[in-house]
């Protein structure tokens, strides 16, 4: 009996204390996958949860209750409000809009009725690309439109302000990353960053996604510039040692952005993970970030779209 009891707490605790354990190991491709995505023990606890309910194990049906909803704390919600008060803010939409969007007029039309400052895009093929240029009446200034600029992943960036000193580096694996400087109508310039790395669905492609990373670092480590944004789709999750790493001095605040299992489907906020990120570094202006919301009205692709406001 006292063995069975041993094997019942090591039933419910073990997940969660490894799960904390190995969330410090990142040298491993496979294991820094896995412990990025907590919402894999909300799966594991509910079924424990059923099976201790069939079983009237109360006790230790109220622990894995617990520990299922403690998962939460450590899951991106779709919506954060840091300041409520955003005077005059400047908004900056990011999306990740999926080779072949069958929704992607839906998009362009969120940007003519809700345009925003700024929007850094992923993922836009040819034919998307020519509607996006339609909109230069309210983005007069884009970049990323022209051949082999930005194309090896079709990022694509529509501005109202406009976009100077713009330039592109190219990997020797065919990823960009794109700099510039963003200069708003108040006079105010924002050195601008955007990247998509690749998924590190395997050992190699999580190798270049971290020499990438290592890569923008380096890039923003020797830009002066005192006011910095850095945004694009990472294909790394909020939860991780490497994200929590990065930029140490730069404001960020994660949302539950991918995946949307279904594209046309609003997938729930605690099935998904933090992969579109943007980070942003103001000393001199007193720039910070407002709110960030996941949009679930724009749908078509796998990634949500990601609604930013700054302020000073």
């Amino acid at each position: 009996m006292q063995l069975f009891r041993c094997f019942l707490w090591m039933l419910i605790f073990s997940p969660v204390i490894v799960w904390l354990k190995l969330a410090f190991i990142v040298e491993h491709w496979w294991l820094e996958n896995f412990i990025a995505v907590p919402n894999l023990l909300l799966v594991y606890y509910l079924v424990l949860i059923l099976f201790f309910i069939s079983s009237k194990l109360w006790l230790c049906t109220l622990f894995c209750i617990t520990l299922f909803f403690g998962v939460f704390f450590f899951i991106p919600p779709m919506h954060r409000t840091v300041v409520e008060n955003c005077i005059m803010p400047i908004t900056i939409v990011q999306f990740n809009v999926f080779y072949g969007n069958q929704d992607v007029n839906a998009f362009i039309n969120y940007l003519i009725y809700k345009p925003a400052d700024l929007v850094v895009l992923q993922e836009v093929s040819p034919k998307e690309r020519e509607k996006f240029k339609l909109l230069d009446d309210i983005y007069p200034f884009q970049y990323g439109e022209e051949q082999n600029v930005g194309y090896s992943f079709s990022q694509m960036i529509l501005s109202k302000a406009p976009l100077m000193d713009m330039s592109v580096f190219h990997t020797s694996h065919g990823h960009n990353i794109i700099s510039g400087s963003w200069n708003l109508a108040s006079g105010k310039k924002i050195k601008l960053f955007t990247a998509h790395l690749p998924s590190p669905r395997t050992k190699e492609l999580w190798y270049r996604r971290n020499m990438l990373l290592s890569t923008i670092e380096y890039m923003v480590d020797q830009s002066l510039s005192d006011e910095i944004l850095v945004i694009g789709d990472f294909n790394l999750s909020a939860n991780s040692v490497r994200f929590l790493s990065l930029f140490p001095n730069f404001q960020s605040i994660p949302v539950a952005s991918w995946p949307n299992w279904i594209p046309w489907f609003s997938t729930p906020s605690f099935a998904m993970i933090s992969i579109d990120h943007l980070w942003l570094k103001s000393i001199k202006s007193g720039w910070k970030i407002c709110i960030r919301t996941a949009k679930e009205s724009v749908l078509g692709s796998d990634h949500r779209m990601v609604l930013t406001k700054i302020s000073y």
